[in-house]
């Protein structure tokens, strides 16, 4: 069975064969499509007055979880990014819906979410004092070698959050929150 093609694209077939009279091999050759692609297309939309198959089902075996069920799992992942897959099968059980590990592993693979090291944002952060105190060291500073940094050990006392977590793919994971740190200065030589 070769590629699947989209329906706008089998939706062009019969635009350009019956409103430009376009023969075949020239959509063909417009197109990049085989001839039996066009000729199938144009039965289709002579017999279903669409540009496919709409009585055509699905091969395979029907899936466990519905479209809701992946959109709640989806929207479950955006808020809270670290759970583990047993947290979302026990969400999911809360809903009324039993399913394997297994299958909520391949739901996130299929919403195109992958697990990836988690990176920390503060929640006491604030992007205006700090665009607001890097103009006031540019104004200070002329180079970057003259500023002078001292040595700062810090140590999150937060050490049970977790390290992995779930983001779309071409996304970081970030997770914002508290941050409580000892720090301690040392002199400089």
């Amino acid at each position: 069975m070769g590629r699947p093609f989209s329906k706008d694209l089998k939706a062009r077939i019969p635009i350009l064969y019956h409103e430009y009279g376009l023969k075949v091999p020239r959509i063909c050759k417009l197109l990049g499509i085989k001839k039996s692609l066009v000729y199938t297309t144009l039965e289709y939309y002579h017999i279903y007055g669409v540009p496919y198959n709409p009585q055509a089902r699905r091969v395979g075996r029907p899936r466990i979880l519905t479209f809701p069920n992946m959109r709640y799992i989806f929207n479950v992942l955006s808020r809270h990014r670290t759970m583990y897959l047993s947290e979302i099968q026990e969400e999911l059980r809360n809903c009324g819906t039993t399913v394997c590990l297994a299958t909520i592993f391949h739901t996130l693979r299929r919403l195109y979410f992958s697990n990836k090291s988690v990176s920390a944002q503060a929640l006491e952060r604030n992007e205006l004092d700090r665009s607001a105190f890097m103009n006031r060291m540019a104004d200070l500073v002329q180079h970057p070698n003259q500023l002078m940094f001292t040595d700062e050990a810090s140590r999150d006392r937060r050490t049970q959050q977790r390290k992995f977590g779930y983001a779309l793919k071409g996304r970081r994971c970030t997770v914002r929150r508290h941050f409580s740190a000892f720090f301690s200065f040392f002199e400089s030589l």
